[in-house]
């Protein structure tokens, strides 16, 4: 469908060249399409990728970002800084299947208002050329009604004994003494429902479940809190999301039906994957937070590359999705049940025409969120849903899966939160982990059931509590002298990897731990790749 309208473009422009270029053309009386919406910022070095996303998220057609000449940026290096950020953005709209030409970094001095003129003109006639873009489109309100009575009859919440046993576990409230699980629950039985509400408590938590473990009335207080967040978006309470909101920007992006990905670029050249077939791999967002972390020199999609080679050797074409979805986990854990909704249901299509039997996961939240929320919310799945742990320990058990490769290191295992407590998966990481030759496998002091959060969830709460909850954390993985940290969530890696990068205490500063996804150990084990 050809853009009939005047595109829409935002333009944002540096306060000491492009703005005072864009004014000089209007006081010229220089003719340009009114279609411009000019947002004025101090330099173009402080566009934000955050800032592009959000203009694309309401519809926009085409954003312009403008600053001084190179070498003239009254702050300096303000214009580089544009162009690092600006080729972050563009890296992440090709990921959603936008267009490059959709955004434009250009160079405008004070003087040149007949050149931000022409470049408006050009941009315009440039975008009418263009589809209209994928996110103008009218989308379906949501089914899915959650009220506080069923959250109440749900998560055994008016069972609470007010025993403090939640709160004398809980990793949050021993480094914030003013956050308690326990004073919530009191202050949502006795309280306006207003007030806690707009409590910054309701988005304190980690959701980690430990709490849960100690309850002797079996409170579900993560259930509890996640719907108390529904509540709140549907009030449009407002949350500050670390990374300035774009992991949970990109993920609303993706409810859009009209995007075509182009997500499967680090697929091998040797990869064998299927259209239709019997195993689906659910790749997950990887590809995403390899731009999002790529100063953390995170590498999501060597994971997926290491669970695609697994899965070949022992004789599986899998199934990979071109236009496959966020799960819906973060949206639904910051309290976005519409847009969760519509993930989900697309994400239910496309895999359903895959005709698969079986779905596997490398990411937790992935496997939590379909094998659970999906078929609560949605009904029979019609496949079945695997960690792939618990997939390949079956291949390793019957001596299908062999290990070429002695490994002669000391590893210690991080039990993610949603695979362990959230799905009870303990065992089937481990035993692979010490089949594998040369492996010596040492557990932290809190382990298992008793394992401590990584720190941050759904891309809500980072901030100094949760960076006091990761330098614990390092402290029990330095504490087990392991060589290598497995992990089998790809956030655990980005969050430990984050707090190793900012060494704030001065009993960690030596702590560099290799961490390695249990996926990509295993593949190293087959001599399928190398760290």
């Amino acid at each position: 469908m050809k853009i009939v309208a005047e595109p829409k473009i935002i333009a944002f422009t540096c306060n000491w060249c492009s703005y005072a270029g864009a004014d000089l053309a209007g006081t010229s009386r220089i003719q340009y399409p009114p279609n411009v919406r000019i947002i004025r910022l101090m330099c173009s070095g402080r566009v934000d990728p955050a800032f592009i996303l959000r203009a694309f998220e309401i519809g926009v057609d085409g954003v312009l970002v403008s600053g001084c000449h190179p070498a003239d940026c009254h702050y300096i290096s303000g214009n580089e800084k544009a162009e690092i950020r600006v080729n972050s953005a563009k890296r992440i709209l090709k990921l959603l299947g936008l267009e490059s030409e959709r955004l434009r970094l250009e160079w405008i001095s004070a003087s040149e208002g007949g050149r931000f003129a022409e470049i408006i003109r050009d941009f315009t006639e440039e975008l009418q050329r263009l589809e209209e873009s994928p996110f103008k489109v009218k989308l379906e309100p949501g089914t899915i009604e959650i009220t506080m009575k069923e959250t109440f009859k749900r998560t055994n919440i008016r069972y609470c004994l007010q025993c403090g046993e939640c709160t004398s576990i809980c990793p949050i409230a021993r480094v914030d003494p003013k956050y308690s699980p326990r004073e919530t629950v009191n202050r949502i039985l006795t309280g306006p429902e207003g007030e806690i509400l707009s409590d910054k408590s309701v988005w304190s938590c980690l959701t980690c479940g430990l709490c849960t473990e100690r309850c002797p009335e079996d409170v579900n207080y993560p259930l509890f809190i996640r719907n108390l967040r529904v509540t709140a978006t549907k009030m449009s309470v407002e949350h500050i999301s670390p990374h300035n909101g774009i992991p949970l920007m990109v993920s609303r992006m993706m409810v859009s039906p009209r995007i075509k990905q182009n997500r499967l670029e680090w697929l091998p050249e040797e990869a064998q994957t299927s259209k239709q077939g019997d195993v689906l791999y659910f790749v997950g967002c990887l590809p995403y937070y390899n731009v999002f972390f790529e100063d953390l020199d995170f590498k999501g999609t060597k994971i997926a590359q290491s669970a695609i080679m697994i899965l070949n050797k022992i004789g599986i074409k899998p199934v990979v999705l071109e236009n496959e979805r966020c799960c819906g986990h973060d949206l639904l854990w910051n309290g976005d049940v519409d847009n969760f909704e519509r993930l989900a249901k697309l994400n239910l299509k496309d895999i359903e025409e895959t005709r698969a039997s079986k779905v596997i996961f490398s990411c937790p939240e992935g496997y939590d969120t379909i094998k659970k929320e999906y078929a609560k919310f949605f009904g029979d799945l019609g496949f079945e849903t695997l960690h792939i742990s618990e997939f390949l320990l079956d291949f390793v058990e019957k001596g299908k899966l062999k290990f070429d490769a002695r490994i002669p290191k000391k590893v210690t295992y991080q039990d993610p939160c949603r695979l362990g407590r959230h799905q009870g998966i303990y065992d089937a990481p481990r035993k692979i982990v010490t089949s594998i030759p040369g492996i010596e496998l040492v557990e932290m002091g809190k382990s298992r059931e008793n394992a401590e959060c990584c720190g941050v969830s759904a891309w809500i709460n980072c901030n100094q509590f949760s960076d006091a909850e990761q330098i614990k954390r390092l402290e029990d993985i330095q504490n087990t002298g392991a060589d290598i940290l497995i992990t089998a969530c790809p956030k655990c890696q980005i969050h430990l990897k984050c707090a190793m990068s900012r060494k704030t205490p001065s009993k960690l500063e030596s702590t560099n731990i290799e961490i390695c996804d249990l996926t990509e150990l295993i593949a190293e084990a087959m001599n399928l790749n190398s760290r």
